[in-house]
């Protein structure tokens, strides 16, 4: 499965999709800042990065440029309100669609490991 990067400021919003991604396998890490992000991504070579509806715009971009520079090829997939604000993003999800939702986009982004 997909080792992941949760990255949002609201626990409440990001418990629920963090449990559910575990649930279905995955290895799910967790940022609230940049600093948190940096971290992370010096530590493990991550899948997918999710990055969370409640970080602003301007946020999300900042936040998109150290995933580059960081986090090599790793997948983005936005989470956002009422439009994307990250068009760039390798997929979006809107506020509101299901934990499974959620992972059917990772899965289709990420190819199946092969089973030790």
């Amino acid at each position: 499965m997909a080792d992941i990067l949760c990255i949002g400021t609201d626990d409440t919003l990001m418990q629920p999709k963090q449990s559910a991604l575990e649930r279905a396998g995955h290895t799910v890490s967790v940022a609230k800042d940049v600093r948190q992000v940096l971290a992370a991504c010096s530590g493990i070579r991550f899948d997918v990065i999710l990055i969370g509806q409640t970080l602003p715009g301007k946020e999300k971009l900042r936040v998109r440029e150290l995933l580059n520079d960081h986090c090599g090829s790793a997948k983005i997939v936005e989470q956002h309100a009422a439009a994307p604000e990250l068009p760039a993003a390798d997929a979006h999800i809107r506020a509101g669609q299901s934990n499974e939702d959620l992972i059917a986009i990772i899965e289709r982004l990420v190819p199946q490991r092969p089973s030790a």
